[in-house]
């Protein structure tokens, strides 16, 4: 009893003499030090990196100063500008497919009748799962000879393709991979923005003699457009940062069929130990990203404004 008076005390002289700011303050600095010491300081340390000279393989130190000099030498890496190239196309494709399928799969298990919430949580299941042991799943599926895939098809006559060992078939088959995995994520915030829409505009639309379509046309999919947005800008960020499911299905092949850029920036840091060029790299594609949120989050705010207006 004696000692919760005294903090009680304790308290109340700390408020009078730094107010409540102060004491808010002094509350947040412990998580405010740990986060600077966790995320920024191995981002400046890592941006100090991408500016010298270090091979791991050569020295156990980081080298002398070099300037932009891996940021430049980013413009003659032949495989680097695949990587971008193939990533962005798989980001919009993997994204594409998962939000078309995220909403749609919302909208028909809108309800709460037994059925549609036993199908709604079958539905999130592959989002629960492990990426790597997705990655594995996939890769045992997808296997040419003893895939159960493949058996299926060769049982019905079909051809059995080489899923992962064809360069086109390997690229395709992790967006394949990736929309089974993350459509879940995208239906489940869906399902949440149908769930919370006002019952009474869907109600006056019915009123006004407008069909199913017209509603989901000129009602519902403008009213979610702000969270629609935001689903794209979540999903792009982690396509285009998708690593864990080309390195348990492909491993980059064949070839460089599937090098996607962070498993470059992985054989460029952790197999060649190029660390400093892998840091330039990073640093770059992480611009990119914030270029891009920048973009999303503004176009999104331009949305919300005119829906307001309207």
């Amino acid at each position: 009893m004696q000692l919760s008076r005294s903090i009680w005390a304790l308290a109340d002289r700390l408020e009078s003499g730094i107010g409540e700011r102060g004491i808010l303050l002094a509350f947040m600095a412990p998580a405010v030090t740990i986060i600077v010491v966790a995320q920024f300081y191995p981002l400046a340390y890592s941006l100090y990196i991408s500016l010298v000279d270090w091979t791991l393989s050569r020295s156990m130190t980081p080298g002398g100063f070099v300037g932009l000099a891996n940021y430049t030498r980013m413009g003659s890496d032949g495989v680097l500008a695949q990587a971008v190239w193939r990533t962005i196309w798989f980001a919009l494709a993997s994204t594409a497919a998962q939000t078309i399928l995220g909403f749609t799969l919302a909208y028909v298990t809108l309800g709460e009748s037994r059925a549609l919430r036993l199908a709604r949580t079958i539905l999130i299941l592959p989002m629960v799962i492990a990426p790597v042991a997705v990655g594995t799943i996939w890769r045992m599926m997808l296997s040419a000879r003893v895939g159960p895939v493949n058996q299926v098809l060769r049982d019905l006559g079909l051809p059995t393709p080489d899923w992962l060992g064809d360069p086109t078939l390997a690229m395709v088959s992790i967006v394949i991979i990736d929309v089974w995995e993350w459509t879940p994520f995208v239906f489940v915030i869906f399902a949440a923005a149908l769930a919370s829409l006002p019952a009474e505009v869907l109600r006056a639309a019915e009123v006004d003699g407008a069909t199913p379509w017209q509603i989901l046309r000129m009602v519902i999919l403008p009213m979610l457009a702000p969270v629609g947005l935001l689903v794209v800008m979540f999903r792009l960020l982690d396509a285009l940062l998708t690593l864990d499911v080309v390195f348990t299905t492909t491993f980059g092949g064949p070839g460089f069929a599937t090098h996607t850029l962070s498993f470059w920036i992985y054989q460029q840091g952790l197999r060649y130990f190029n660390i400093s060029y892998a840091a330039a790299i990073s640093w770059t594609t992480l611009l990119g990203c914030m270029l891009l949120v920048a973009g999303l989050l503004a176009w999104r705010a331009r949305i919300a404004r005119w829906q307001k207006e309207a």
